[in-house]
């Protein structure tokens, strides 16, 4: 019953999801602690399923199924349900070589005795656990885009589109409206994913941009996270796209620009590889 109150009660459908996750989260907290081990198991594989296997349509199930497989071996060398689900949410399916880590990880608990957490660590812990569970409806999020995510910020209310895409050396200027106090550049990077972070994309009015002031975008998706070197940028905007374990992060970032009279000059860097783009998706004017 109760999971019938967020679509009564809420029309946006990221707090209507995050209603579900809070919901779920309280309630599998409970059916935890009051389990007896010969049900545990079986929370374990609900809680795999909840974190992993949501939206349905995007699930390889034979990846799926060894990681499942590995969570299990893992809940059964640590007698852990929140060790198996942790392990179960940082899993990458992509790429393929990464499915083994429930394995290893079964093994290091098979090898390593038993630890007990100290009991004024406990309560911090479990509610940390709970909070991160409470994301479901984001698990990709949760997996790939933290602790971006938590310094994540809104784009500028009336940010302008621009949706240009510098090649290697290429250049475009902006006019700016008389009057304004503060510009701000939301921009990212394409085919950008194996240069380091420090790597010079360009300039704007002068002002160096660099990996790690953005980023390549789309580096949060399950299919690109494992094989990018880039780094997180420092000002992403909250734009989370899709939902469960297939949700990913916008990394298109916030930059302040200096103000250069009336006219916004951007230069993408020479030494760029030649497929390489920086993109300025768009401009906000205050």
């Amino acid at each position: 019953m109760v999971l019938l109150l967020p679509p009564i009660f809420f029309t946006d459908e990221h707090t209507r999801l995050l209603a579900y996750g809070i919901i779920a989260a309280i309630l599998f907290a409970i059916a935890a602690w009051r389990a007896e081990e010969d049900e545990q198991l079986a929370l374990v594989v609900c809680g795999v399923l909840l974190l992993r296997w949501i939206p349905f349509a995007d699930v390889v199930i034979w990846r799926e199924a060894l990681i499942l497989i590995g969570v299990i071996a893992v809940f059964a060398a640590s007698e852990s349900v929140l060790a198996a689900l942790a392990v179960a949410a940082i899993t990458p399916a992509f790429p393929a070589r990464w499915i083994m880590l429930p394995f290893l990880a079964a093994i290091v608990f098979m090898i390593l005795p038993s630890i007990e957490l100290p009991k004024w660590l406990r309560v911090p812990v479990y509610a940390a656990a709970i909070a991160l569970f409470a994301m479901w409806p984001w698990s990709g999020i949760v997996a790939r885009a933290l602790p971006a995510f938590l310094r994540s910020q809104p784009a500028p209310a009336g940010a302008r589109p621009m949706w240009i895409a510098l090649a290697p050396g290429e250049s475009v200027s902006i006019d700016t409206p008389q009057g304004v106090r503060k510009i701000t550049m939301i921009a990212s990077a394409a085919n950008a994913s194996r240069l380091r972070e420090g790597t010079l994309m360009g300039t704007v009015n002068g002002k160096p941009i660099r990996i790690g002031d953005i980023a390549d975008f789309g580096y949060t998706r399950r299919e690109q996270f494992m094989r990018s070197r880039t780094a997180a940028p420092r000002r992403p905007i909250n734009d989370v796209k899709g939902y469960g374990q297939s949700a990913w992060l916008h990394t298109a970032s916030l930059i302040d620009v200096p103000s250069m009279g009336g006219m916004l000059r951007v230069t993408a860097a020479r030494e760029l590889p030649s497929v390489t783009r920086l993109q300025i998706e768009a401009v906000g004017f205050e």
